[in-house]
């Protein structure tokens, strides 16, 4: 098994709601997530997390993918997952505390 670790943390009011941004790293079912959010903490701080573990996945490929075709969805116990099946080797935990998200992702690689 080979295995790589990527982490990243941002600062949630970095992060600007500006709709060329939001395509750019949110794909369309983490869109309808995000439109449910009513505050604008609350949308800087999921856009935060989306951002942190999309970098921490990328860090762990060998190959470059864009942010807004990786799909991070829920499992049912709520912890976050990756739903492109062809990633789903890799797994990722987002955490949040007041003004900063951070993102995780170990890329399990079997040969």
């Amino acid at each position: 098994m080979f295995e790589k670790i990527g982490i990243d943390i941002v600062e949630n009011k970095r992060i600007k709601l500006r709709w060329a941004f939001l395509k750019k790293v949110l794909s369309d079912n983490e869109l309808q997530m995000f439109n449910q959010f009513s505050s604008k903490a609350q949308k800087q701080a999921f856009v935060s997390g989306r951002w942190a573990v999309k970098e921490a996945i990328i860090k762990t490929l060998t190959a470059g993918v864009s942010m807004h075709t990786l799909d991070i969805g829920y499992q049912e116990n709520g912890a976050p997952v990756i739903k492109n099946p062809e990633y789903r080797h890799i797994l990722v935990s987002i955490s949040h505390e007041k003004k900063y998200s951070v993102g995780i992702a170990l890329n399990q690689t079997y040969n």
